[in-house]
């Protein structure tokens, strides 16, 4: 099985350490990112990218 990353179909830049939320639902993961979604989740800064209903950014905090 090839690896992609978490949100297409590309093939994966890094495994980056993220905080997935919604509300008081929080989960620390790693996954593997494309170059183009790693930018767009490290461009969203604190705020966090919005995608399927959860907010994600870059970093465990």
């Amino acid at each position: 099985m090839t690896p992609r990353c978490q949100f297409c179909t590309e093939r994966p830049r890094e495994e980056v350490a993220v905080l997935k939320w919604r509300g008081e639902d929080r989960d620390r993961l790693t996954v593997p990112l494309c170059m183009k979604h790693h930018a767009r989740i490290a461009k969203a800064g604190a705020r966090g990218w919005e995608h399927g209903g959860f907010r994600w950014k870059t970093g465990w905090w």
